[in-house]
């Protein structure tokens, strides 16, 4: 039940944050946009930090006073512990677990609830998401379209498998399902969240929204770029894909692992490409060893020995532009 009232809230925004504060009030904001005065009962908003040294995020907080909580952990644990902890204090029916750095758009949790009540068979509703960099402009990456109208995901399970087709601001989740298949799996690393819509799909309709309501945060302040910098976002994709024999239906498991260890190839190709053309030996070299630490594919392999040229091509190009783009 909310502090204010007796009534379960229907929604549980929750905000995982750990000694950064530059872009709470963007995430919080978001949200808040989103509701008017008498909705508020239906919504938990609460900011879970994993005990940070840094007081502003606190403050920040406490500018939301009536409207946003905030609980602090009483010792730092590793991030997935506090993505469950965000479960375990979610009071709704449906959890929103919104990273600090991420923003939702107008009208993301009207269409998230509008798929869950379509169906009681959804465990998950999900929207197409956009990147936007530090100071929130939209990047050129959109998520896949998987249909052109709202509705449950075909054969989802095979698409989900084969590689995280979401980033977590666009996923919302009954907190039942998480009660029933568990919370993330700390083990999993940097493909938590991959392993828990496996298990959802598994188990559960995910609905999907086309509009594009959803937008993950691109900086240099992250976990990610941190982990695409050694390669172990590879390293931990692969542990993803040796539970598939215990996760998935039988008759698919030596497919999808087939697919999915390639699929990690090729995603490794482009992050050693793009690496690789801005002169970052480091991370291409790192991507590289774990391309060929997942798959033996003569497909992926082959565009490996591409990669020194393609990169070649593109700082070329960049170079070009510079000279004869003139200058507005």
């Amino acid at each position: 039940m909310t502090p204010e009232t007796n009534r379960r809230p229907i929604w549980s925004i929750m905000i995982p944050t750990y000694e950064r504060s530059r872009y709470l009030s963007a995430a919080i904001e978001s949200v808040l946009a989103q509701i008017s005065e008498r909705e508020f009962d239906r919504f938990q908003i609460e900011v879970v930090d994993n005990c940070s040294i840094n007081k502003a995020i606190e403050s920040i907080v406490s500018q939301y006073k009536g409207k946003v909580s905030f609980y602090c952990q009483p010792k730092t644990v590793d991030i997935y512990t506090n993505w469950n902890t965000c479960i375990e204090r979610a009071l709704g029916i449906y959890i929103h677990i919104l990273h600090d750095d991420d923003i939702v758009g107008a009208g993301f949790y009207h269409r998230m609830e509008i798929g869950f009540n379509t169906n009681s068979a959804i465990g998950a509703a999900c929207c197409r998401h956009q990147h936007i960099d530090e100071i929130g402009r939209r990047l050129k990456y959109i998520s896949r379209l998987h249909r052109k109208k709202a509705g449950i995901i075909p054969n989802f399970i095979e698409k989900i498998a084969i590689s995280s087709l979401f980033d977590p601001p666009a996923v919302t989740v009954k907190k039942e399902v998480y009660e029933k298949l568990g919370k993330f799996n700390s083990q999993m690393e940097s493909s938590a969240d991959h392993e828990m819509w496996i298990r959802i799909a598994v188990n559960y309709k995910v609905w999907f929204e086309p509009q594009v309501l959803a937008f993950y945060r691109v900086h240099n302040n992250t976990i990610t770029s941190t982990v695409l910098s050694s390669g172990y976002n590879l390293v931990c994709a692969r542990r993803v894909i040796k539970t598939f024999d215990r996760l998935l239906p039988s008759h698919l498991c030596w497919k999808l692992t087939k697919q999915a260890l390639e699929e990690c190839g090729k995603y490794g190709i482009k992050l050693a490409f793009r690496a690789l053309s801005k002169g970052d030996l480091k991370t291409t070299f790192n991507q590289i060893r774990e391309v060929l630490r997942s798959t033996h594919s003569l497909k992926v392999l082959s565009v490996i020995l591409l990669v020194p040229w393609l990169a070649i091509l593109a700082f070329l190009w960049r170079a070009l532009r510079k000279i004869f783009v003139p200058i507005a």
